[in-house]
Formats: C-alpha cells, structure tokens, sequence
C-alpha cells in the first residue's frame, strides 16, 4: 500500500463499514468515548424512511451528521461531497472525521467520489477503511452477500464483533482463517483488540500515524456504471426495507408476538430489524434490535430523540414481501381488517396470516 500525498494539513478520514447488524454504530460509540479521537465530526448515512443511528451515537453533539434514505455508494455521493466541503469550511475544522456507511454500501465508490473531488480531495487524506464483521454470522453472510464480501476485501482493518456468540476458539480461528483469505493485507482484530490500540497513551496522533490509504486511487470511475442503476431501497432484486409504525402505543405482548414469529418462522428472511417502539403504560421509547434470528434485548432509552414520535421499525428483507411483513405486524398490533386476523387469532394461529408457513412466505 503506497502512501497517499497528502498536504501539511491534511484531515485524516476513516470510514467505518459493516453489513447490517454488524455492530458498527456500537464500535463507533466506543471509539468516541477515546480522548484520541476527541474533536472528532462524524457522518452517518441511514437507509430506510427514518433515520435512527445518529440518535444512536453519544458524546459528539453538533459533531454528528446525518445521510439519510438513501446509500452512499448509490444515490447520496454528491450529499456526501457537500457534507464534507461544509466540515472543511469550519472555523475549526474538525480534528478527523469518521464516515459510518450503511450496512448494503460498497465502500469502493465512497472512497472514489470524494478522491474525484478536488475540492475536498486536497484537504482530506484516508488514513483507515475498517470493517465491522458479525463473528456469529460469518459464513451465513459472506456466502449470501457480495456486499459483505466487498466490504472485507477493501478493508485495511477489520474488525470482528460479537465474538462472545461465537462457539469455541476453533470457530474463531476458523473465521479469521477465511476473512484473511479474502483479505491477506488486512489487520483482523477483536473489538477490544481494535479499541485498546486507539486508547494505549501516546497514541493521540492515532490517525495521524497509519499510513493514507490508496485502494484504487485514480480509479473514480471504474465501478460507477454498476451502481448508478441502484434503487434507494433496494441492492439485489432480492433485498428490501419496509418501514412499520403504529398509530397507538404498543403492548409489549403485541410487540414479543410480532418478534417471536418474525424470527422464529423467518428468521433466515430477516437481515435486520431496528427502531423505536412506544410500548403502552411507558414515557420512554423501547429500542428493537436484531440480526437475522438473533434478537438483541430490547432496552429503554433514556427519553425520545427530539423529532421522533412513536413507533417506527424498520426492516431488511432477502427474498421476502414487505406487505406480508406489514399485515403481521398490523394484526399483532391488533389491527384486524376484513381479511386480515386479530391479534388473537393470530396467537392462537400463526398461519392466519395469508401466505404465512414455517419456513417462509409462499411465493
């Protein structure tokens, strides 16, 4: 890896990626807890109808901006260019900035479009593309997505999460064998690996002393066609986001029925579920996390994010309709229509639900 020229004073930039449910929004909470990185600005880009990760991330203030609805390697890069045009231009600039992509981006044409920008690209020197990877979803991930594959071989640093889930160290040792496969010149380390390197003392430069990187610099343009076609919502003809939300607060038996047969029965359909639910008799919002069939435990937070206002799931889905996510949802929420179940019946019946079978949705 040859180094990038850079001028004197030049903002170092990471940009942290990881496909859905990896963990990226938690290792970039711990990174910012470090007085190593202190100053500095952080961009998330969201994809679904709400944005929810940047109310996610502590400590930073102003510090945090969002990209929302849309991917950065698709449809929000001249967002990005400007995003970061406007970091450059305060008085002060921040010490580094991290960029947090969505989980469906491949992070080459990031790199690329702000390396094509010379109004920013002279200000700006990449010092790190790590990679969050989900230990616990290895292989189930790599052999199904190319944009997970992607984001490990384009890492200089990847970072496994979730090891703790993992069985044993052979499993462990297996993973990092097939992770270095794909990517020989990466760094692959532990979460607590990663952040003790970033905290040891005299490592306040940490950015500043990891050499800039250069995966396919010159090369703006070679992979621009394959992704200018995306849909917002969609990068295989297999995956999809719906937004759910309830127009009353939700009993959490309602909301443990509408989990337990998302991901009991379709876990395998499932990539990630995240959001806010306002659950009945409570004033604080309930966050919903899980990843495929894993399931994190739901925790309050400790009030509403400002702008936000009941219940609002999102979820990614790998060859599934999003109307029948929606009509389970609704009827486990209680909403009956004329053809559609109770939240009674459908406890009583899982596959009250038009199409509903273990094992899937038919076709």
């Amino acid at each position: 890896m040859q180094p990038q020229p850079a001028g004197k004073f030049a903002i170092p930039v990471l940009v942290l990626t990881g496909f859905l449910g990896s963990g990226k929004t938690t290792l970039l909470n711990a990174m910012l807890k470090q007085p190593t990185l202190a100053g500095t600005a952080v961009i998330i880009n969201e994809f679904g109808e709400v944005p929810l990760d940047h109310h996610l991330v502590e400590n930073v203030g102003d510090g945090v901006i969002e990209l929302a609805n849309g991917c950065l390697c698709c449809t929000v890069r001249g967002q990005l260019v400007d995003t970061l045009a406007g970091l450059l231009a305060r008085d002060p600039a921040p010490a580094a900035i991290i960029i947090e992509t969505t989980g469906l981006a491949d992070p080459l044409p990031v790199l690329s479009a702000i390396l094509a920008a010379p109004e920013i690209g002279s200000r700006l020197s990449f010092r790190s593309l790590v990679t969050v990877f989900d230990a616990a979803g290895a292989s189930d991930i790599l052999g199904r997505f190319d944009e997970a594959r992607h984001q490990v071989m384009l890492a200089d640093r990847i970072v496994l999460s979730k090891t703790d889930l993992v069985e044993d160290a052979e499993g462990l040792t297996a993973i990092t064998r097939h992770l270095g496969a794909l990517n020989p010149q990466a760094a692959i380390q532990t979460a607590a690996e990663f952040l003790g390197e970033i905290s040891a003392p005299g490592k306040h430069d940490w950015l500043q002393g990891i050499a800039p990187l250069t995966h396919h610099a010159g090369k703006p343009d070679e992979h621009a066609h394959h992704h200018h076609h995306h849909d917002i919502n969609r990068h295989s003809e297999r995956i999809c986001c719906v937004t759910l939300r309830a127009g009353k607060p939700v009993r959490r038996s309602q909301l443990d029925l509408f989990l337990d047969l998302m991901l009991s029965a379709h876990g395998d359909h499932v990539l990630r579920i995240k959001g806010l639910v306002d659950i009945e008799g409570g004033e604080r919002p309930l966050l919903v996390q899980a990843a495929g069939r894993r399931l994190s435990e739901p925790e309050f937070l400790p009030a509403w994010p400002d702008g936000v206002a009941g219940t609002s799931l999102v979820v990614f889905l790998d060859g599934m309709k999003p109307e029948f996510v929606a009509d389970l949802f609704a009827s486990a929420t209680n909403r009956p229509s004329i053809d559609r179940a109770d939240q009674q019946a459908l406890a009583d019946n899982p596959l009250a639900i038009g199409g509903m079978r273990f094992g899937g949705p038919k076709p």
